[in-house]
């Protein structure tokens, strides 16, 4: 357990500074004390490696993405909306951590064992998507032929990949249209037309 929430923080806001500014390579535990203002050693005692504290940072935003999908897909009309929502808000989520979105690929080019923990903190968000995916088959909104647990997992990387498009590699092509192109896809896959027999066709 923590002892010190605040002087955790601290150090991980510090350390947040450091790495948008240098990059994960050239970030040196002494930069990031120096800018805490706090010993080495007191760094240690909260996070093990400077790639825990990005995995720190990771967490942080895995949170921020489930608490903002959840509060914006609450009182949807339906399925279908829900989970645009839950997308949009997802994206908004991880612009929140563009100054060190590239920071986060140190975890799976460094250590196995960080990207295994990584992996369990992107769960929850996998197991919301699925719900929401659920709901909708249940309503019949959703295709009954797909599988939520793929789906949902097929959607939240779609995403982010698009954010890694425009916050890694700085993509021409503008949120809006990377965000709306997720929407028609989603609609593509999802969506019933009565034209067709009750489903979309791929």
């Amino acid at each position: 357990m923590i002892a010190n929430h605040e002087r955790y923080r601290d150090i991980l806001t510090a350390g947040r500074k450091v790495l948008a500014e240098k990059g994960f390579e050239n970030t040196k535990v002494s930069d990031i004390v120096e800018r805490a203002g706090v010993a080495k050693g007191t760094f240690y005692l909260y996070f093990p490696s400077k790639l825990d504290l990005v995995l720190a940072l990771a967490q942080d935003m895995r949170q921020q993405i489930l608490s903002e999908a959840k509060i914006a897909s609450a009182g949807k009309k339906n399925s279908r909306e829900a989970l645009a929502a839950a997308i949009s808000a997802a994206f908004r989520a991880m612009s929140n951590f563009r100054d060190i979105f590239p920071v986060f690929n140190a975890i799976s080019a460094f250590s196995t064992d960080r990207w295994e923990a990584e992996k369990e903190i992107r769960i929850p968000y996998y197991l919301f998507l699925r719900q929401l995916i659920e709901e909708g088959q249940k309503s019949g909104e959703f295709r009954s032929d797909l599988n939520p647990a793929v789906t949902s997992r097929l959607i939240a990387g779609m995403v982010e990949h698009a954010a890694h498009e425009c916050f890694v590699y700085h993509s021409p092509i503008a949120v809006e249209d990377y965000l709306d192109h997720i929407r028609k896809l989603i609609d593509a896959l999802f969506n019933r037309d009565s034209d067709a027999g009750g489903q979309s066709a791929l």
